[in-house]
């Protein structure tokens, strides 16, 4: 059974779309850079799930400095990623059971009907 403090940092991670995406991200690939985060959070800003069509386009580099000060800091913090600011490299902590159970489903809720295809959000986000 989560302490309620477990599960309070988690849904504090899981209340913004960008720690989430994250989070996506790194339940498939493990480890990865800011850069290729950045990528993904843009892509999925972009042409996501819920995207809007007409919106603004997202600013990469806006979306890089948000992760690197803000995002990673706080799933570091709480221990669900590593995130090392000199290198770039974020990896997957370690997330207790429920955490894993609780990400997935809201995994499947953000992508609504589809499978959310992370590489596929990078790769939009290049073009």
């Amino acid at each position: 059974m989560p302490t309620e403090d477990t599960l309070s940092t988690l849904f504090r991670a899981l209340s913004h779309p960008h720690r989430r995406v994250v989070l996506y991200y790194l339940g498939e690939h493990e480890t990865t850079s800011l850069d290729a985060l950045a990528a993904c959070v843009t892509g999925w800003s972009e042409s996501g799930p819920g995207a809007d069509a007409g919106a603004t386009p997202v600013d990469y580099e806006h979306v890089r400095i948000r992760l690197h000060h803000t995002h990673l800091p706080m799933l570091a913090e709480s221990g669900f990623v590593t995130y090392d600011a000199e290198s770039g490299e974020v990896r997957l902590g370690d997330l207790p059971p429920f955490a894993e159970s609780v990400v997935s489903t809201a995994v499947a809720t953000d992508a609504g009907d589809g499978e959310l295809d992370v590489d596929a959000l990078v790769a939009s986000s290049e073009n």
